[in-house]
């Protein structure tokens, strides 16, 4: 005989599918596995084609009755096959979900999932493991878990964690916490009781609304819960928490725990964790921090610093289906006291009892630190997407997402038919369509705007009220979003607003200045059109352009016409004034040197040359053109106005302060021309004739803004203002414009609608800078004096300044210059009448200097360091940060183009302004801001070791440049495009006249 065949049989090797197929069991399983799993395959497939080509659906689209009407069926009594079931799941489900996982979803603060996640939810299902407790590796995966974010986010090693649902869970279960920690153990038992104190609890109105349910479903009652004010970056307002609580205490109430949040719903505003963290130390209170959205920033070197404090919370929730990219649902509780958190939730049920080994060994089991004893094995997915993908590549996508949302901020700064509602602080965007109607008008049409861009399938935001206006709130989340789809949110929101915009007299205008564009392009088309005609409709064609805004096309017809006739007058006019409006000086200057070439007695020719040269510094040249002029003309009021300048630059004084009152007595009011297409707001900005002006005007724009422009010193007071909306007061130089500032204070006393009233610019002097803010706590002084030049430069010099408290080295600067120009360092007292001579102004009567102490601003490399940051509108903004090797630092002649290790320093203050300068420096500029009072202003400033601001001006004078096109600057533009949304939001945010 041979050998035995050992081998199994066919019922040994699936003793299931013999059974099921013997004997008719009630097996779920399949009959024929190799079938199933053919069929498994096809669904695996159609959903991986269907996440891999998601950018070629649209985000949603509206469901047609006869789907839904296949969802309005009986209970089946009988099976189906799966290959039905998956034709209807792709045909009748797939397309009409809300599809968060396309790159266009940008609404409800929706992750986007990921392939990874995906898998793990087929893996997880295939187990099926009820992960509420006993002995098995899911728990352990989830304790995992709990490990890697106890780490993260600093927590000790006793602290404990439980994967739920989402945030609105975890936010229920940390209340329960907080109250087991407040009424202790007999509130499990007996409930609450009129005996106990009633508690409260406490978190800004930008919290989420699941706090509120979730004291509801404590048994605490939603009315528990203070709103607390925010600041205007939707912050927890601290004073206000304080005062609450106090006056709760001193009302017998309990308060028993604080919320801070980590990224609001509304505009992912991050709350002061660390100061929440003192207040809650300080008042016995739990501290509790809502972390759905923003707490994964912790993932970022770059964020992290933002969210300081949120290590100090008694117990933080946040989800991983949102900036970790897993699929829903993945929520998450960080608790610090684990074993309160066990004492709060563990129930002795006989038949959870445990054991020393076998399946019922391993506590501490998941169902002792929540209500949930079914769980599904949730910590899969996140355990697999973080092994997958690691916490660097999450980082970059929390990254991405944010720097998607700052510039999507920068494109809406830059189109005037948008609004920005609220700073960016993460990946929040508010925007608003610029509707010319009443607010609940435009609150309506900016609802119907949105549900057009749903329905339209190319993006999908939601919708949010800020201050009783309805945003259109774009939540960036999912790591598939590019450019494209910001850019796409831009372009739909345009043109659907410009459907839905309601019809103005301006609207009117701009509709017939469109009709003859069109005229003029069907002319233009005319084959064999005669070259005169050419001409002529071009420049008609061109200023009709410039008029509506589109520069740049107006700008290649002028240059059309330049080719066919280099000659023509007002063309050479239209164009010079296109290219100064563009800042290209020398561009412009050439032009208008044609113009007074071919039209040597024009003079609107030569008054605009003159001026050009004065831009590219040519003073004398400029001198020649304005005396041509003035030949011809002499009481032309723009070339007594450019004389003005002209010989001011070449030191004639007394001889251009003629001029000056010739100029301006005559003109001294300017309208700007209007290029909206909506009613204008009406703007009148104040200048002083003597200069030292903000230079306001580029944050005008001329497609929102009908400006006047009003010479305060020659303007006549007894005459009305021109009709306004708002006032800017735009001189910003005490130095030079005294007498200016004094004539805009009466011209507008009584006007509510100013910004940067007089009366608080003109207590900005060097000098009095220097003493009213010498007692500010973080903030040091530089000793300043004006002294007359003649004194300076003689004998009683040295004398005068040590009775007054100076020592060498001290600086010089003559009053009314600025970025460096005329400023010098006097390094010993010998080189100081030498120093003093080569200023400008010597010999000069009445010409004054400042001398200001010399602060030493050095840091440990021994480069000095300039930091500047802008107050608008009571906020503070940094701007740039200058480091050099000199003791004079403007950032233009900074070495910081050369310098990556500079750089990146200013890109951390950029970023994160208060953790690079510290409590000390902010706590300074804040009480800078507080006592200028100003809309507007910039503050320059080092700092000294101890922290504090070393003050070098604060003033309403300084600029918000943009950096030049170099790549080396991109960290630069997203700081300046927040200043200047932050000016738009101030201008465009008109008060009610009293």
């Amino acid at each position: 005989m041979g050998a035995p065949d050992l081998s199994p049989t066919t019922e040994e090797r699936n003793p299931r599918m013999h059974l099921s197929e013997a004997t008719g069991s009630t097996s779920l399983d399949p009959a024929d596995w190799q079938a199933f799993r053919t069929q498994a395959h096809s669904m695996l497939d159609d959903m991986l084609g269907h996440i891999e080509t998601i950018r070629e659906r649209p985000v949603w689209q509206q469901t047609p009755d006869d789907i839904r009407a296949t969802f309005n069926t009986p209970l089946p009594t009988e099976g189906t096959s799966l290959e039905t079931i998956q034709h209807e799941f792709m045909t009748s489900i797939v397309p009409y979900t809300a599809a968060n996982i396309h790159p266009g979803f940008m609404g409800w603060v929706q992750g986007g999932g990921s392939p990874a996640g995906f898998l793990a939810e087929i893996l997880a299902a295939g187990l099926n493991a009820n992960v509420g407790g006993r002995n098995q590796v899911p728990l352990d995966v989830e304790r995992l878990v709990t490990g890697w974010m106890r780490d993260l986010f600093g927590f000790p090693a006793s602290a404990s964690g439980i994967c739920l649902t989402g945030t609105s869970m975890a936010n229920f279960v940390a209340v329960v916490i907080a109250r087991y920690a407040r009424l202790g153990a007999n509130v499990r038992r007996t409930g609450l009781n009129t005996d106990q104190p009633r508690v409260t609890a406490y978190a800004s109105r930008a919290v989420h609304g699941s706090l509120a349910r979730a004291l509801d479903m404590a048994g605490l009652g939603s009315e528990s819960l203070r709103s607390i004010a925010i600041d205007a970056h939707g912050r927890i307002d601290l004073l206000d928490l304080q005062r609450r609580i106090a006056e709760d205490r001193a009302a017998g109430l309990s308060p028993f725990l604080v919320a801070g949040t980590a990224g609001t719903v509304d505009t992912g505003a991050i709350d002061d964790l660390d100061a929440l963290a003192n207040i809650c130390a300080q008042e016995a209170l739990w501290f509790h921090v809502d972390g759905a959205l923003g707490a994964l920033a912790m993932l970022s070197p770059t964020l992290a610093p933002r969210l300081r404090g949120i290590e100090r919370a008694d117990s933080l929730a946040f989800d991983f289906h949102k900036w970790g990219q897993v699929p829903y649902e993945a929520g998450f509780l960080l608790v610090r006291d684990g074993d309160l958190h066990r004492q709060a939730f563990e129930s002795p049920c006989a038949y959870l009892s445990r054991e020393e080994q076998g399946l019922a060994a391993g506590s501490l089991w998941p169902c002792d630190l929540g209500p949930e004893l079914s769980r599904s094995f949730r910590g899969l997915k996140v355990w697999m997407t973080f092994k997958t993908y690691g916490t660097r590549k999450l980082a970059s996508v929390i990254e991405h997402t944010c720097d998607l949302a700052q510039y999507l901020a920068q494109r809406i700064a830059e189109i005037p038919e948008l609004e920005l509602l609220a700073p960016v602080e993460l990946n929040i965007v508010c925007l608003r369509y610029r509707f010319q109607a009443d607010n609940d008008l435009s609150n309506r049409l900016n609802r119907a705007l949105v549900v057009r861009l749903q329905l339209a399938g190319a993006v999908a935001p939601s919708t949010t009220t800020l201050n009783g206006k309805v945003a259109i709130r774009a939540a960036i989340v999912n790591h598939r979003t590019t450019h494209k789809e910001i850019d796409t949110l831009i372009e739909e929101t345009l043109a659907l607003g410009r459907e839905l915009q309601p019809i103005t007299p301006a609207a009117r205008e701009r509709f017939l200045l469109n009709q003859r564009l069109q005229s003029l392009d069907q002319q233009l088309s005319t084959k064999n059109l005669p070259e005169h005609d050419e001409v002529e409709l071009l420049v008609e064609r061109a200023m009709l352009l410039t008029q509506t805004g589109r520069t740049l096309e107006a700008r290649s017809d002028h240059l059309r016409v330049l080719a066919l006739n280099p000659k023509h007058k007002t063309n050479l006019l239209e164009l010079g004034r296109l290219l100064v409006a563009a800042g290209q000086r020398n561009a412009a200057r050439v032009v208008y040197t044609e113009a007074v070439k071919h039209y040597p007695d024009d003079l609107p020719s030569r008054v605009n040359l003159g001026s050009a040269l004065l831009q590219t510094g040519e003073a004398a040249a400029a001198r020649e053109q304005y005396e041509y002029v003035l030949s011809i003309d002499p009481n032309l009021p723009q070339a007594h106005g450019g004389m003005y300048y002209a010989l001011g630059l070449l030191g004639e004084h007394a001889e251009a302060e003629v001029h000056r009152r010739k100029g301006f007595s005559q003109k001294n009011l300017f309208e700007t021309p209007y290029r909206g297409k909506d009613d204008p707001i009406s703007l009148i900005l104040l200048v002083s004739s003597s200069g030292g002006n903000t230079p306001v005007e580029k944050l005008l724009d001329d497609q929102i803004f009908r400006t006047h422009v009003l010479v305060a010193d020659f303007y006549d007071p007894t005459q009305p203002l021109p009709p306004h909306d708002l006032i800017f007061n735009g001189i910003g130089d005490v130095d030079t414009s005294t007498e200016a500032l004094r004539a805009a204070e009466s011209l507008v006393r009584g006007d509510s609608r100013v910004l940067n009233q007089p009366t608080a610019v003109l207590a900005t002097s060097r000098r009095d800078n220097a003493r009213r803010l010498a007692t500010l706590e973080g903030v040091r002084t530089a000793r300043t004096e004006i002294y007359p030049h003649s004194l300076l430069a003689g004998g009683e010099a040295l004398a005068a300044l040590e009775r007054d408290g100076f020592r060498f080295p001290l600086l010089l600067r003559t009053p009314g210059f600025h970025m460096g120009q005329h400023f010098i360092k006097v390094d010993s007292p010998e080189h100081l009448h030498d120093q003093v001579t080569e200023l400008p102004g010597a010999g000069r009567e009445g010409s004054e200097l400042l001398v200001i102490e010399s602060l030493d601003a050095r840091g440990h490399d021994g480069c000095s360091r300039k930091y500047r940051v802008m107050m608008i509108d009571g906020e503070l903004y940094p701007l740039h940060l200058a480091i050099s090797p000199n003791w004079k630092i403007h950032y233009f002649s900074a070495d910081m183009k050369d310098r990556p290790d500079h750089r990146e320093e200013e890109a951390r203050f950029l970023t994160n302004m208060e953790e690079t300068l510290g409590k000390r420096a902010m706590t300074g500029l804040h009480g800078v801001r507080d006592a200028l009072g100003l809309d507007y202003c910039g503050i320059d400033f080092g700092l000294d070791p101890e922290g504090n601001v070393l003050l070098f001006e604060a003033n309403a004078n300084m600029v918000v440049e943009q950096p030049d096109e170099d790549p080396r600057w991109d960290y630069r533009r997203t700081a300046v495009a927040r200043i200047h949304a932050a000016v738009r939001q101030m201008l465009t945010r008109i008060p009610v006249a009293v």
